[in-house]
């Protein structure tokens, strides 16, 4: 994700913005971006423009704060934190970050969130999976009538099902 998507995502509402004091990511800066819904911050790279972190909280507190991580800087900013004992989940007062694995997603709900409009709290998960099995599901979808898309959500919740039903035994 680069600077250039959130300002056109958050319609570059820029408010201020920050030297970032930590060492865990490159040449970085803080910005922070707001509207009568919400308050974003973002750090990226004053050379590349690369976000390296990006963060929304919305002023009525309707929905949990998101956070994507540049996947590239996680173990360092993890390192960082660890160093400095900080919990790295917190956002505040004993709220945790809702963390996005998808830059798209945190785009999606950002823009959405930014600008008061409805959108789909699920989170995006990529999965990378063999053309066979993708043609198996797209079968087996076909007989369920559903779309392959349904079809993926219904295989992970139920193997997520089954994965807490064996931390609970």
């Amino acid at each position: 994700m680069f600077l250039k998507e959130v300002n056109e995502a958050l319609d570059h509402k820029i408010v201020g913005g920050s030297d970032y004091g930590w060492n865990c990511y490159p040449d970085a800066r803080f910005m922070d971006y707001e509207s009568e819904y919400a308050h974003v911050g973002v750090l990226f790279s004053t050379v590349t423009q690369e976000i390296y972190s990006a963060e929304i909280n919305d002023k009525a507190d309707k929905y949990k704060p998101y956070r994507w991580l540049n996947p590239n800087y996680v173990d360092a900013y993890l390192a960082e934190a660890k160093q400095r004992g900080i919990d790295p989940n917190e956002a505040w007062d004993d709220t945790k970050w809702y963390d996005l694995e998808v830059s798209e997603d945190w785009l999606t709900k950002a823009h959405a969130i930014f600008n008061g409009l409805e959108f789909d709290d699920r989170v995006v998960v990529q999965v990378d999976l063999e053309n066979d099995l993708i043609l198996t599901l797209a079968m087996e979808a076909h007989k369920r009538d559903i779309t392959l898309n349904k079809m993926m959500e219904i295989v992970l919740q139920e193997a997520i099902d089954r994965h807490v039903n064996e931390l609970v035994a």
